[in-house]
């Protein structure tokens, strides 16, 4: 069962997705009569079906020798809407498609897309796989010129800079939608608009520089352990950047300085904060950003900070772009980021 043939008069792809169903059903009598048609994968006799829900397809005249594997309702629907995606963004896209490696190893790529030099081609894999065998036939693609991407149904799989890949969940009737393992998660959204996405550069791996990142900034009160007074300070940052989320106290951010000078400009005046400085801490050893008690002007110290969590608002927001230094920030608190859709951005 393909989505796709090959008409031997004109010796073009054809897909059964294109035919409207009046267009089907002459396309059927036609190759009954001229036997035209025949299976990309062998180049077998086919001829026309339509499955239960509907779905127009190629299957086999007779079965032979092919060692092509069935496909699902699941997989046919899935390959049909990434081909479609793909052609209304200006991509010529075609599923089942034969290439050959580097080294003379053949593959078949589910959906192959190309535009100009590019080709991508995406694998939908309904079945379960192993690691070890995407990295093979990931090198496999990369040997060939072309870049894969994965989607997935098992809920576990390796995704990684070298290894795009998702997972999609969805049944014909209901539609199919994609989730992409963001480091921390899952983004989820429409596998027409994912498609979309990765075809206009929107689908990232890491945090891109220059794209948009919204900044929350969060203050709360606590006694200053050396005046006894109540004051307030920040205590954190919450950067937002595209599906991705940094906090961050102010101790975390002595290697930001851009960063923590936007942050108190954007505090309002009457938040009556104490200074914001390098301070030498005795009982840590170390000289750190800080908070200050806006009193007295003690260093209030990283260990003092969660006294103030329980009674803490954000008080202001601003919006920045993702730097090198931001990018690092990522590292350091151990949250860099994977893969994500970054709707903001737009790089074709």
């Amino acid at each position: 069962m393909a989505l796709r043939c090959i008409d031997t008069h004109s010796g073009k792809s054809i897909h059964a997705f294109e035919f409207a169903p009046q267009e089907w059903q002459s396309l059927s009598v036609k190759n009954a009569l001229e036997r035209h048609l025949r299976a990309p994968c062998c180049q077998a006799e086919i001829i026309l079906r339509r499955s239960k829900l509907g779905t127009q397809h190629f299957v086999h005249r007779f079965r032979g020798a092919c060692t092509s594997a069935p496909e699902s309702e699941d997989h046919r629907q899935v390959k049909q809407v990434i081909v479609e995606a793909a052609r209304a963004n200006g991509w010529l896209a075609e599923a089942e498609i034969d290439g050959l490696s580097a080294d003379r190893e053949p593959w078949r790529a589910d959906v192959l897309l190309s535009k100009g030099a590019a080709r991508i081609a995406i694998e939908v894999q309904w079945s379960k796989q192993s690691q070890e065998e995407t990295a093979r036939r990931q090198s496999r693609y990369a040997s060939s010129g072309v870049r894969g991407l994965w989607l997935f149904r098992q809920s576990r799989f390796h995704a990684s800079k070298d290894i795009p890949a998702v997972r999609v969940s969805g049944a014909p009737l209901d539609g199919y939608e994609v989730f992409v393992p963001t480091g921390a998660g899952e983004q989820a959204l429409p596998l027409a608009s994912f498609i979309t996405a990765a075809l206009n550069r929107q689908y990232m791996f890491g945090l891109p520089l220059g794209a948009p990142a919204d900044v929350e900034i969060r203050c709360g009160n606590l006694d200053c352990w050396k005046c006894g007074a109540e004051t307030r300070i920040i205590t954190g940052l919450d950067v937002s950047i595209g599906p991705h989320t940094l906090s961050a106290t102010i101790p975390d951010l002595s290697g930001c300085p851009d960063l923590v000078r936007r942050t108190l400009q954007a505090i309002p005046a009457q938040a009556s904060l104490g200074r914001i400085t390098h301070r030498d801490s005795r009982e840590s050893g170390s000289r750190y950003l800080s908070n200050g008690c806006a009193h007295c002007g003690a260093l209030i110290g990283a260990h003092y900070e969660y006294q103030a969590w329980d009674h803490q608002d954000v008080v202001a927001r601003f919006r920045t772009v993702v730097d090198d230094r931001m990018r690092q920030l990522a590292i350091d608190l151990g949250e860099e980021p994977g893969w994500g859709v970054h709707m903001e951005i737009s790089l074709t």
